[in-house]
């Protein structure tokens, strides 16, 4: 495969796509809420689509790939034990690094606002959005240039990790976000199935979002902070 203009810039927006909007908002002062920050990302696999139009291909060279029903499910469960059970292993061990997970708790928290249906958007958004340019486009465009399967999937995991810093994620909690980026990375590898990294992803953002209300804010612990720190805050 030969980088076209178009191929080039698929993989910019593909890489840094979520980075540029948010810039490109801050700069317009299209601020929004958590729904509309959340709204606004389907813009990126949007325009990734378009450019797959223009490259004369199909979603299929993304890998938009279904085998079988059977073998969808299959993968989901497997991709999805994965998942919670990496987070349950690796638990103990993140607990020790950094500020012991708070800051990843306090993202969670953030979300207790919402609706469960809210949630389920969020979760679904994540699933779609960030799947279809980290790895469907980026894994499959630079695979093909490159010739490397392996450096594709590296690059797709520093972008994909990176992409996650910002008002939400801290540094803190960008590190062990970095933990299910790469495991979603290696099963992409191994499945090459978009539709079944978008249902694992969806699903276990679920899992996160659906108990958020255990990291939320105590209102009575806030109560109890002076007013001064408050101010000072």
């Amino acid at each position: 495969m030969e980088l076209t203009p178009v191929t080039a810039f698929g993989l910019v927006v593909a890489l840094v796509g979520f980075e540029s909007l948010h810039r490109l908002r801050d700069r317009f002062g299209w601020a929004g809420g958590t729904l509309s920050d959340h709204a606004w990302k389907w813009v990126v696999p949007a325009i990734i689509l378009l450019v797959v139009a223009a490259e004369g291909a199909t979603p299929a060279s993304i890998g938009w790939r279904v085998e079988s029903t059977a073998l969808l499910v299959w993968r989901v469960g497997v991709g999805l034990a994965a998942m919670l059970g990496t987070n349950l292993l690796l638990a103990p061990l993140w607990a020790r690094v950094g500020d012991g997970g708070e800051s990843l708790a306090e993202g969670i928290g953030s979300f207790a606002a919402l609706s469960v249906p809210e949630r389920l958007f969020v979760a679904a958004t994540a699933g779609v959005t960030e799947e279809i340019p980290y790895h469907g486009y980026a894994v499959e465009r630079l695979a093909a240039l490159t010739g490397s399967v392996p450096f594709a999937g590296v690059v797709a995991f520093f972008a994909f990790t990176l992409g996650h810093l910002g008002d939400t994620w801290d540094r803190q909690a960008v590190l062990r976000i970095a933990q299910p980026a790469l495991v979603t990375t290696l099963l992409y590898l191994w499945f090459r199935s978009l539709p079944a990294l978008i249902a694992i992803h969806a699903l276990n953002d679920a899992v996160g979002l659906l108990v958020a209300d255990r990291y939320a804010p105590d209102p009575d612990e806030e109560e109890e902070t002076p007013s001064v720190v408050r101010w000072l805050e």
